[in-house]
């Protein structure tokens, strides 16, 4: 049976990156993003398997008036949301200080944390800088998600953090799990938790191959994939919200039955990231290499890097650089998949399904 809400949702998403692919081929100004990533620091105070910022140092990061600057322009340009991650975005001790600026300037914003540092200050001092989303990482039950993070309590902190957020009342807190082969089989269980909690939205991501996850076997193949999937049916069945991340753009035969809407990598089209140090690349979980990297902040402003760069995404070169996305069928409901899990040859649903 055809999903006729889907499909309308799939024209009108090629109608908007036409839309702009032939913008930005002509010349012309395109939209500006919706949404900005704000990659504030690489520090953090846990160790996690998976992590994709390992390795990355940096001598400098952004000051707080060049972040606030930043946001000046982003409000110039109407960005509607600022979100933030990291490392640990809270080790920074003037992220409340920009987020209550970025809300006076307009903007909506978010923090991605591993909770740990979510006492029962912190909450409140969240929620009296307007902040509108906070999403607390929990990969796992108790012992499965502390040897994920290298961390006896990193459970708890997390549990407890979701507690006191929703007790304060932000607008959205949601939980988002990284799926890999160790701690697949926790979902069932870990979906009841969050339930229980009064947690309305689950975030579900696969391993990304970046990183420490590079190094580790911690890549969903094949049945594991399979079962995912449906896991994921199954909650969405009985009103559980659980949203699969963008870094699976395309779930082939599963697509439908677990998406309402087409998802895609929103890189150059309607999202960018400010990294630690002012470059600015597609998203935080790409490598800050120099092929990644469209511009500095600390150079130009970011509606010029905005309107200059992201070329590669525009003009959706790899579905005619990659033979095996010109030959595909699928290429306009995937458009190549996620950037990020193409550093390993995950990209392809139909590759990865088989393996």
């Amino acid at each position: 049976m055809i999903n006729l809400r889907y499909e309308f949702a799939r024209l009108g998403l090629d109608y908007f990156l036409s839309g702009v692919s032939e913008r930005y081929r002509q010349g012309r100004p395109v939209p500006p993003p919706r949404l900005v990533v704000w990659d504030s620091t690489r520090r953090c105070n846990l160790h996690c398997a998976h992590c994709g910022a390992a390795g990355e140092t940096y001598p400098h990061e952004l000051t707080t008036e060049q972040i606030c600057r930043a946001v000046d322009e982003m409000a110039a340009l109407r960005v509607d949301m600022l979100a933030v991650t990291g490392g640990e975005p809270l080790l920074r001790k003037d992220l409340l200080t920009v987020l209550d600026y970025a809300r006076q300037r307009g903007l909506k914003t978010g923090i991605a944390t591993n909770g740990y540092l979510v006492d029962e200050a912190m909450a409140q001092r969240i929620g009296a800088a307007g902040v509108q989303s906070v999403q607390v990482s929990l990969d796992g039950l108790e012992s499965t998600h502390n040897q994920i993070r290298g961390n006896a309590q990193s459970f708890r902190r997390a549990v407890e953090a979701v507690e006191r957020l929703l007790r304060q009342g932000i607008p959205l807190v949601s939980v988002a799990t990284t799926v890999g082969p160790h701690n697949l089989a926790d979902l069932e269980g870990l979906g009841t938790l969050l339930e229980g909690l009064g947690v309305r939205l689950w975030r579900l991501a696969v391993v990304m191959p970046i990183g420490r996850a590079r190094e580790a076997d911690l890549l969903l193949r094949g049945e594991q994939l399979e079962a995912l999937f449906a896991f994921v049916r199954r909650a969405n069945r009985r009103g559980f919200r659980v949203y699969l991340g963008e870094n699976l753009t395309f779930l082939g035969r599963w697509e439908r039955r677990l998406r309402r809407q087409p998802a895609i990598c929103p890189v150059g089209f309607t999202a960018c990231c400010i990294g630690v140090d002012g470059h600015i690349r597609g998203c935080p979980e790409q490598p800050d290499t120099a092929a990644n990297r469209e511009g500095s902040l600390l150079e130009e402003p970011l509606a010029a890097i905005w309107q200059r760069g992201f070329a590669r995404y525009r003009r959706r070169e790899i579905l005619r650089t990659d033979p095996r996305c010109a030959a595909c069928a699928d290429r306009f409901r995937c458009y190549g998949g996620c950037w990020v899990m193409r550093e390993g040859e995950q990209h392809c649903i139909s590759r990865i399904a088989h393996r």
